[in-house]
């Protein structure tokens, strides 16, 4: 307890968030409205907010400042809080969902439509899924329930930790047999984190499979039954017609001059004793180049590896448990084509490429986005913009490449998938190194162990960001909202 001499002002508790990103953003911006009686200050190391979170024109005059992401250009609705978080920030009534919601899949040199309805690419009807995609055993097998080859729950789940995980893989290949999960899941959420989903924790992934599988009534029939009471016309992206982007300059709006940019903390210390009875020492001192910051409590919003640094020096330990994560290293080129030169189809959003067989004759490319069929406001009468991904735990091909060589690569890709071989008329690359942080089975036990550790070593030290729930917009939001109440938590003890 403080004891203070009857009148006298207590100090404002202190709390620094470390990164200026969307979870560090959300980490202040919760903090400055949900508890003002405490100062907040944000520490972002570059020269602009936001992250991986970039909007802007590309660099061709007949697209007019045409705002396209140079990152993530959606979230995902059917989790709260991004879209929350957008409602909060008045900003929700400037929304846009997909206009296209049909999608394909590259395998086999050939464009197949991915089923529809499915759920993380597992169809629930088989009668869906086009001649040749899969094998009539596979189809046989989808007109089930979805039952186990063995019980989830039993000889899967044995030596586990306490969460119960299983990867992604073990979960659909059990369930529904390894060419389902081969040629259709782990296209799409490989694709999301540019992992291997054989290798994915279900329980961060995709953890609305592992109820129903472990169920009696099997997997399939969980998800239709689910399916069935879902508003098929529900939007399941949404994002500003502005770009992304839009969300970090709202809260950069309500945080002021509590965020500094090209801030870079370089090391964390311990305040030094004192009499705290007036908490005129709070407890830990971050370093930039600019000066030092106290805090009674410090939101590490940054990539683990960063983390780590600074973490290390107070608890080998958890520095230890930080660095153990693997990362993808991913890049993004946004393309624009003469749309005469380049027609695609108006009700599809895009293409995933499957994993190959033989990576060095595989193309490079994991994705393409079609900006002008997704997203209505990004349709151009004279103009067609693909937003084309690579990149995966797996291949380094990427990161060998110069961007001239990186931006050929996918430029051929292009020809190989959708005819083009004309000369783009815009083009835009983006790299985006160790940024995809890969969920192993068990990840909720470490992310448990973490914070043990972080509590007994480094009390009021608190690790947020991807490495937390997951690598989606609304992953991020949670994590920034849950740190914040944690550091209210620490800096109030």
């Amino acid at each position: 307890m403080i004891s203070r001499v009857p009148g006298q002002r207590v100090p404002a508790r202190q709390v620094l968030v470390v990164g200026g990103g969307i979870t560090g953003l959300t980490a202040g911006y919760r903090l400055a409205v949900d508890h003002p009686e405490i100062d907040v200050t944000v520490l972002e190391a570059s020269n602009r907010p936001g992250g991986y979170l970039r909007t802007g024109p590309l660099d061709d005059p007949m697209l007019d400042g045409l705002p396209i992401d140079a990152g993530a250009d959606a979230f995902l609705v059917r989790v709260p809080w991004a879209l929350d978080l957008c409602v909060e920030l008045g900003i929700d009534t400037e929304l846009v969902s997909p206009s296209a919601r049909k999608a394909s899949l590259w395998l086999d040199d050939a464009l197949w439509p991915i089923p529809s309805p499915n759920v993380l690419g597992v169809p629930l009807d088989p009668e869906t899924v086009a001649p040749g995609l899969l094998a009539p055993a596979d189809l046989e097998r989808l007109a089930g329930d979805g039952v186990p080859d063995v019980p989830i729950g039993g000889t899967l789940d044995r030596a586990l930790g306490t969460s119960g995980d299983l990867s992604v893989g073990a979960v659909i290949r059990a369930c529904v047999g390894d060419r389902v999960f081969e040629r259709l899941v782990d296209p799409l959420l490989g694709g999301i984190n540019a992992g291997r989903a054989d290798d994915l924790s279900c329980a961060v992934m995709a953890p609305q499979l592992l109820a129903p599988a472990r169920s009696t009534e099997g997997l399939l029939a969980g998800l239709r039954r689910t399916a069935a009471v879902a508003d098929p016309a529900a939007p399941v992206f949404n994002s500003p017609a502005a770009g992304m982007e839009r969300i970090v300059e709202a809260l950069v709006a309500v945080l002021g001059d509590r965020l500094r940019t090209g801030s870079p903390v370089t090391r964390l210390d311990r305040a030094p004793d004192g009499d705290t009875s007036d908490r005129q020492v709070a407890g830990w001192v971050a370093t930039t180049a600019s000066g030092t910051y106290r805090a009674d409590a410090v939101v590490l919003a940054v990539p683990a590896h960063v983390a780590a640094t600074l973490v290390a020096p107070h608890s080998d330990d958890a520095g230890e448990v930080l660095t153990g994560w693997r990362h993808a290293s991913v890049a993004l080129a946004t393309v624009a084509f003469d749309r005469a030169d380049l027609e695609v189809p108006a009700d599809q959003s895009g293409f995933l490429v499957g994993r190959a067989t033989n990576q060095e004759s595989s193309p490079l490319m994991t994705a393409c986005s079609f900006a002008g069929s997704k997203w209505a406001h990004l349709d151009h009468p004279e103009r067609t913009v693909l937003r084309v991904s690579c990149g995966r735990i797996d291949d380094k091909r990427p990161a060998g490449l110069t961007d001239d060589e990186l931006v050929a690569a996918l430029l051929a890709d292009l020809a190989t998938t959708l005819g083009v071989e004309a000369p783009p008329t815009a083009v835009r690359l983006e790299r985006f190194p160790d940024s995809l942080v890969q969920y192993p089975v068990g990840h909720i036990d470490r992310i448990t162990a973490l914070d043990g550790l972080l509590a007994d070593a480094t009390p009021g030290l608190l690790v947020a960001g991807t490495v937390r729930n997951g690598v989606g917009i609304p992953a991020c939001i949670r994590s920034g909202t849950e740190a914040a109440e944690a550091a209210v938590a620490a800096a109030t003890r």
